[in-house]
C-alpha cells in the first residue's frame, strides 16, 4: 500500500471517528430527562386538582390566567364540564368587570392580562361586561411605541407612563391573543429594543440614569428578558436581530447545570416556564438538544422538579432535599401554561391568535 493510500485511508478514518463523536455527543445532548408524556401526566393533575380547587367556588378565579394553561390543554372553561350552577369562570370574571374589580385604570396590565383570560375563556375581548378591552389597551399606545403603564392618568384621564417593560410586552401579547394587529408595529420593536442592557437582557422596568456608568452596573433579570423576547417573537422578530440574538445568549448563560433557571434569589419554576414560553414563540423545542444538558435537564425537565403529589406546584424546593415543599397559585398556573406550550410544540398565545384573527369583528355566541 503506498503512503499517498495509507494517509488517504487514515484521513477518512479520523473524519469517521471525530463524526462519529459529534453524532454520540449530540444524542447525548438530545436526551431529555422528561418526555412529552411526562408533560401530559403532570399537566392532567394539574387540571385536576383545579377541578378539585374551583369546582366548589362555581370555579370562580378560573380566569383570568389558569384559564390560558387550561385551554392550551383543550379545556373549554366556558363549557359544561367548568360549570357549576350555571356560572363559570368568564360569568364571574364578567360581573367583576362590570363594577370594576381587578381593573385599575392604573395598571395597564390589568386590562391586558383580562383579554388574554377572556380569550382563553372563548369570550368576545371587544365585548365584555360591557367594555371594549382590546380598544382600551390599543389606545394606550403611546407616540414612542410604547404601551403606557396605566389605561388613564387620574389627574388627565389618559394613559401614562413610559417605566414598565412589563406592561410593554403584555400589550403586545394580549392584542396578538386578540387577533389585533399591533399598531405601529415598526416603533414597538424600537422600544423595546432600546431598554436592552449591556448584559444582553432585561429588567421589569425601563433604567434612565444620568451617569451613563450605571448603565454598566444593571443585572438583568431571566423573567424579564424571555418576556422580551416573546414580545419580539410576537413582533416578528427573531435571531437575525442582534437585539434577539443577545437576549437569548443572555439566557443560555444563566441556564444552570440542571436545566433551569435562577432568579429573584432561588431557583424556581417561574423563570422555567418564562423561559419555555418565549423559546415558542420563537419557534424553538425546550426539550430540545439545544435548551438539554449534558444531564439531561432542560427547561421543562427542571419546572417539573417543582410539581406536588396534588397537582399543584410549588415556589421553592426544601435545602436539604430539593423536594416541593407547599403550593404556591402563582407557581401552578405558570407551570401549566408552560407545560401546554411544550406538550404543543406551540404557545397558547399562537394558538389563540389563531383562533380570533379569522373571527375578527364578527360576532360572538
Amino acid at each position: 500500500m503506498g503512503f499517498r493510500t495509507v494517509r488517504t485511508v487514515m484521513v477518512l478514518l479520523m473524519t469517521a471517528v471525530l463524526w462519529a463523536g459529534m453524532l454520540s455527543g449530540a444524542a447525548l445532548a438530545a436526551q431529555s430527562k422528561a418526555t412529552r408524556e411526562d408533560v401530559y401526566k403532570a399537566a392532567q393533575k394539574t387540571i385536576s386538582y383545579y377541578h378539585k380547587t374551583y369546582r366548589q367556588k362555581e370555579y370562580k378565579g378560573i380566569l383570568d390566567w389558569p384559564a390560558l394553561g387550561l385551554f392550551g390543554f383543550g379545556e373549554d372553561v366556558s363549557g359544561a364540564r367548568w360549570t357549576v350552577n350555571g356560572k363559570n369562570g368568564a360569568w364571574w370574571r364578567e360581573q367583576e368587570v362590570r363594577q370594576g374589580i381587578g381593573l385599575s385604570k392604573t395598571k395597564n396590565t390589568d386590562f391586558q392580562r383580562t383579554i388574554i383570560g377572556v380569550c382563553a375563556a372563548g369570550k368576545d375581548p371587544r365585548n365584555f361586561g360591557g367594555l371594549n378591552l382590546v380598544e382600551i389597551v390599543k389606545n394606550t399606545m403611546l407616540p414612542s411605541g410604547h404601551f403606557a403603564d396605566s389605561v388613564a392618568d387620574r389627574k388627565t384621564g389618559l394613559p401614562v407612563g413610559e417605566d414598565l417593560v412589563n406592561a410593554h410586552v403584555f400589550g403586545v401579547i394580549a392584542l396578538h391573543c386578540a387577533g389585533e394587529p399591533i399598531p405601529d408595529k415598526e416603533k414597538c420593536v424600537r422600544w423595546l429594543e432600546k431598554q436592552q442592557h449591556k448584559d444582553g437582557g432585561f429588567t421589569w422596568d425601563a433604567k434612565y440614569f444620568d451617569d451613563p456608568n450605571d448603565y454598566e452596573l444593571v443585572e438583568s433579570d431571566v423573567d424579564m428578558t424571555a418576556a422580551a423576547l416573546m414580545a419580539f417573537a410576537v413582533l416578528g422578530e427573531d435571531e437575525a436581530n442582534p437585539v434577539v440574538a443577545r437576549a437569548i445568549d443572555f439566557l443560555k448563560k444563566k441556564q444552570l447545570d440542571n436545566g433551569g433557571f435562577y432568579s429573584w434569589g432561588t431557583e424556581n419554576p417561574e423563570s422555567c416556564a418564562w423561559v419555555i414560553q418565549a423559546l415558542s414563540l420563537l419557534g424553538q423545542d425546550p426539550m430540545g438538544p439545544e435548551w438539554t444538558k449534558p444531564s439531561g435537564g432542560n427547561p421543562v425537565s427542571a419546572l417539573l422538579r417543582f410539581q406536588l403529589p396534588d397537582g399543584s406546584f410549588t415556589h421553592v424546593l426544601s435545602g436539604d432535599e430539593n423536594l416541593p415543599i407547599y403550593d404556591n397559585g402563582m407557581s401552578t398556573y405558570i407551570a401549566l401554561y408552560a407545560l401546554a406550550d411544550a406538550y404543543n410544540k406551540k404557545a397558547a398565545y399562537d394558538l389563540l391568535h389563531e383562533k380570533y384573527s379569522p373571527r375578527m369583528g364578527q360576532a360572538f355566541q
